[in-house]
């Protein structure tokens, strides 16, 4: 069978390797070519054959003892195996013979980088450019990820466009260049960027895909549309923006067109599980419980440990009345993920949906424990402390949560019902009065939950005063 590498390397390669690798079984001197040595151990280099790779650059060094190119490539071998600090002094050894040459500064940078030495990494890059005849696009591109490691996007980023520059088809660097802007948040810097591309290679699929991504990311979804569209009609084989199309169209609520084209991305085999959860949670969305169903178990069924997806098939079993298994499936998820308080606030809604309160609480404060301190935990839980008249437990819970949303205007009304339900008849109507004065309809709050409440004079004034 053909080596991985053949196309790189040519076919010559596979005979190259058998002759060597018969030499050594039969103890065999065979004389090779400088040239033939180089390919034997990028070959074995490239497919970690790194036993091998050492007998290639012993017969080199019989062969060769004076050919310090060699020595690059052994330096290059010894940092595969970590040997970081061998490889350095032996590029030390030869860099007044080979200081000219882009090769012995690209391989020290890389080491150096091996290292984390980025810094100086950079500086042997930098003289790597000045001795550069046609390199000038790799040396750029690894120069970009040394300034990447340090977390200087905007140098990266004026680095991967002179990348560009010398060629507009160059795939790393343009995805390089978006995920720069991306940690950057330069997002309309991104847009121009590709769009610049466009015009100078308007056939380039993947500077299409990354204008899509970069509306995407300002949230102009329509633009999006037309940037993927157009990275399709060039490569209809392009995955990616198949399934970014699709999640665009989930943001403008075309939720059809979107399942069509998740259907469409599983033909190339790739993410299957989460595609069938993308195509669920769409389903989910247009209020089609059965089919969200199918499409979260199909999910599963490629990965049981997708823990947002067991929630998912728990939403939609519990939208068929189907109480016993939406639990099941939500602590499932709790299993996966104990520490998800998003799955212990879900999880308690269902509790005290299926009239288990004590169950509910118990997982509200869980939610609350693993860090879930938004407005609709402490809004839900202090529901559920009213329901059940726990007086205790609603104060606590409204007393907490308006410490962290003082704003909250729901927590308020819930708070002056808790003091009416006190005796504290004062302060409860003076909390009532400042919230409706805001917000007048939040009477229909205040009646659900304490219908005792219109029996009150000063109440029933209150909601005269606001017609």
């Amino acid at each position: 069978m053909e080596n991985l590498d053949d196309n790189f390397f040519g076919s010559n390669i596979s005979e190259l390797s058998i002759r060597f690798e018969t030499m050594l079984k039969k103890g065999q001197a065979l004389f090779y070519e400088v040239d033939d040595l180089e390919e034997l151990l990028e070959h074995y280099m490239m497919n970690q054959q790194l036993e091998l790779a050492a007998r290639v650059i012993e017969t080199a060094k019989e062969q060769y003892p004076y050919n310090k190119q060699l020595s690059i490539k052994e330096a290059e071998l010894l940092s595969l195996t970590d040997k970081t600090t061998e490889a350095l002094a032996l590029l030390d050894d030869v860099e007044n013979l080979e200081g000219f040459n882009p090769d012995f500064h690209m391989t020290k940078a890389s080491i150096l980088s091996q290292c984390g030495n980025y810094q100086n990494a950079i500086e042997s890059l930098n003289r790597a450019l000045e001795c550069a005849v046609d390199e000038h696009e790799v040396i750029y591109m690894n120069l970009a990820m040394e300034h990447l490691n340090m977390e200087d996007y905007g140098q990266a980023i004026k680095l991967l466009k002179k990348c560009v520059q010398l060629n507009y088809e160059n795939e790393d660097a343009l995805y390089e260049l978006a995920y720069c802007f991306e940690l950057s948040k330069r997002y309309d810097d991104a847009v121009d960027m590709f769009t610049r591309v466009i015009d100078q290679a308007p056939y380039n699929a993947h500077a299409w895909f990354n204008l899509g991504t970069s509306y995407q990311a300002i949230e102009d979804f329509d633009k999006a549309l037309v940037a993927f569209d157009y990275a399709i009609v060039i490569d209809e084989s392009f995955q990616a923006a198949y399934f970014n199309k699709a999640g665009a169209l989930v943001r403008l609520n075309r939720y059809a067109e979107a399942i069509e084209l998740y259907k469409r991305s599983l033909s190339f085999e790739i993410l299957d599980s989460l595609i069938y959860f993308y195509i669920g949670d769409c389903y989910d969305n247009l209020d089609d419980h059965r089919n969200a169903l199918v499409y979260f178990e199909k999910a599963l069924k490629k990965d049981d440990c997708m823990a947002e997806a067991w929630v998912g098939a728990s939403s939609s079993l519990d939208m068929l009345n189907r109480e016993l298994e939406a639990l099941i499936y939500a602590k499932k998820a709790i299993e996966l993920e104990p520490e998800n308080g998003d799955y212990w606030c879900f999880l308690a809604g269902l509790q005290a949906k299926y009239d288990l309160p004590d169950d509910a609480v118990v997982s509200f404060e869980k939610a609350i424990d693993e860090g879930y301190l938004l407005e609709d935990v402490w809004e839900d839980f202090a529901q559920l402390a009213l329901t059940i008249k726990n007086a205790e437990l609603s104060e606590s819970v409204i007393v907490r949560g308006l410490e962290i949303h003082p704003d909250n205007k729901l927590l308020q009304v819930y708070q002056s019902i808790a003091l009416y339900r006190s005796n504290n008849e004062d302060e409860a109507f003076e909390t009532l009065a400042q919230v409706l004065v805001q917000d007048p309809a939040l009477i229909e709050e205040f009646i659900l939950f304490y219908p005792k409440g219109m029996e009150r004079q000063e109440i029933q004034y209150l909601i005269e005063s606001m017609k």
